[in-house]
This record gives structure tokens, C-alpha cells and sequence, in this order.
């Protein structure tokens, strides 16, 4: 099963307002007023941005996250190439993933892939279950335009005792290794999980 992704090509965008946008890291380039209006589209205020080569070539993709403007709740990341025409790649409210349905600014990251391009790396969890409950991870890779997904259950007792973790992936098979292994990377070191020890993984600090 392929994870849910949004591949919307956009033959004109309207320029909206002049907005102030916070978060620019330092050396990146400033995208361009056509891939700002695309994002506010998705947006309500715009946090923190970052850009990485395309590995298409002969441009940038930029990556947006803020709050969300429809529905008005929770952080979103959109991702839009500035060559060109903008085209919107991916948008985090698509993978309708109950165990992300709680996700925080602090929880979204990007980073470069090596030459490979970049990947953007979330964790979020079910409402009132982000410890020891119901915990989402997930990972998408500009390389395939892929999102990777791992879901952490905590199972307890009738007295709510604990009794153990359940960690499934989606999709079920097929996932490289560098990104299963970061997946469990993100999981071993979640301080959502008070046992990591009673993982059904590896974790390095076992």
C-alpha cells in the first residue's frame, strides 16, 4: 500500500497579500511569491521554513510548516517546488492517520538526505494517548515523493497495568532500509514510551 500523498499541479496561482514570514534558517533561499501563495492556500501563519535542492534539478523545494488554515487546528507541512510553475507534492493533513491527529511544531524536522534530496520527519500521537498509548511516526522521503508510517500501541491489563508494545509499519512491506531504521530510531528515543526496553525492536541503547 502506497501512503497517501497529494500531487497537485497548479496551471496559475493568485498572489496574495505581502506577509511576514518567520522561521527563515539562515543561507536558505527566499522562495519565490507564487510558492508563499500556494502554502497560504494550506497555512494560516507560516512558523518555520526550509529549502533543499530538488532532486529534479534546477531548483528548489521548500518546505512550509505553520497552522493549519482549513481546519483551523493543529500544525501542518506543505512542501512546494519554486521552479517554475508551484506544485504542491505533499500535504501532512492527507495521511488522515488517527495516531497523528495530535502533532506538535516542535515534532516536524527536515534535514538533507545526503544527495538524495531531503526528508521531513514527524511524530504525533491519538488524542490524551501521547504516552504510552497511541503514538504515530512518520517520514517522507522527496526521494519517490514517499510517506512511511509507524504506529506504537501500548496494551495494558484490567487493572491498566502495563503488558506490552505492538509497533506496526505501514505500508506493511516494501519500506528501504535507511527509513525503517529511522522510524525505529525516532521510536527508541520517543519519551512518549517509558519502556523502550519492552520494545519488539532493536533499539541501540538495549
Amino acid at each position: 500500500m502506497r501512503g497517501p500523498i497529494l500531487h497537485v499541479v497548479l496551471a496559475a496561482v493568485t498572489l496574495l497579500s505581502p506577509l511576514v514570514v518567520g522561521g527563515q534558517e539562515p543561507g536558505v533561499p527566499m522562495p519565490s511569491k507564487r510558492a508563499i501563495a500556494l502554502a497560504m492556500k494550506y497555512l494560516g501563519a507560516i512558523d518555520k521554513r526550509s529549502s533543499f535542492p530538488s532532486i529534479e534539478g534546477g531548483g528548489h523545494d521548500v518546505i512550509f510548516t505553520g497552522q493549519s488554515l482549513h481546519p483551523s487546528h493543529g500544525w501542518r507541512t506543505v512542501v512546494v517546488s519554486d521552479q517554475g510553475k508551484p506544485r504542491l507534492v505533499w500535504d501532512s493533513f492527507a495521511l488522515h492517520d488517527p495516531y497523528l491527529d495530535v502533532v506538535g511544531l516542535n515534532s516536524i524536522n527536515t534535514e538533507a538526505e545526503g544527495h538524495n534530496g531531503y526528508i521531513v520527519t514527524w511524530r504525533g500521537c491519538a488524542p490524551h494517548q501521547c504516552s504510552d498509548g497511541r503514538i504515530g511516526f512518520a517520514l517522507y522521503a522527496s526521494q519517490g515523493h514517499e510517506v512511511y508510517r509507524a504506529h506504537v500501541s501500548t496494551s495494558y491489563d484490567n487493572s491498566y497495568r502495563f503488558t506490552s508494545y505492538r509497533v506496526t509499519y505501514y505500508p506493511k512491506s516494501g519500506i528501504p532500509d535507511e527509513y525503517r531504521e529511522r522510524l525505529d530510531e525516532m521510536i527508541c528515543s520517543d519519551n512518549g514510551i517509558s519502556r523502550p526496553s519492552e520494545l519488539p525492536i532493536k533499539c541501540s541503547a538495549q
